[in-house]
C-alpha cells in the first residue's frame, strides 16, 4: 500500500532541463539588452560636454565683448587693441586673459552681401572667431 500511495502523489517544482532553458533564454536577453543599450550609455555624456564647450565659449566671448567695449571709452585705436587683446587672451599670465579658446581673426567687409577680405585696409570690420572642442562662435566687432 505504501508503494501505491507514493505514485499517485502529484510532482511540484521545475526540472532541471527547464531551469537551464530559462536561464539560457535570460542570459540571451540580458545580452540585447545591454548591446542596445551600451552604444546609449557610452555616449550619453557628448551633449554634457557640448553644452559645456558652448557655455565656455559664450563666457569667453562675453568677457572679450566687455573688454571691447571698455577699449572704445579708453583707446584711440580699439580694434587693432582688441584684436592683439584677442590673438593673446588664451594665456593665462597675459592680460586680459579671457580663457581657454583657440582663436582666428581677419578684418573683413562686405560685397554685395557676401564676406570679403579687407584687402583695402579700411578696417572697420573684425571678425573673431574663437572654438573650444568641437564648437566655434563667430562675433563682428566695427569701429
Amino acid at each position: 500500500m505504501m508503494g501505491k500511495a507514493i505514485e499517485n502523489q502529484g510532482q511540484k517544482g521545475f526540472t532541471l532541463l527547464e531551469i537551464i532553458v530559462t536561464l539560457i533564454v535570460a542570459a540571451l536577453l540580458g545580452t540585447m539588452l545591454i548591446q542596445f543599450m551600451g552604444t546609449g550609455m557610452i555616449r550619453s555624456a557628448d551633449s554634457v560636454v557640448l553644452v559645456q564647450e558652448g557655455f565656455s565659449l559664450n563666457q569667453v566671448m562675453e568677457k572679450m565683448t566687455a573688454d571691447y567695449k571698455k577699449l572704445l571709452a579708453e583707446d584711440s585705436t580699439p580694434l587693432q587693441t582688441f584684436k592683439s587683446h584677442v590673438e593673446n587672451g588664451n594665456v593665462v599670465s597675459n592680460d586680459p586673459c579671457f580663457g581657454e579658446y583657440s582663436w582666428q581673426t581677419a578684418y573683413i567687409k562686405f560685397s554685395g552681401g557676401s564676406e570679403v577680405a579687407d584687402i583695402a585696409g579700411d578696417n572697420r570690420i573684425l571678425k573673431v572667431t574663437i572654438s573650444h572642442g568641437n564648437q566655434s562662435l563667430a562675433a563682428l566687432y566695427t569701429k
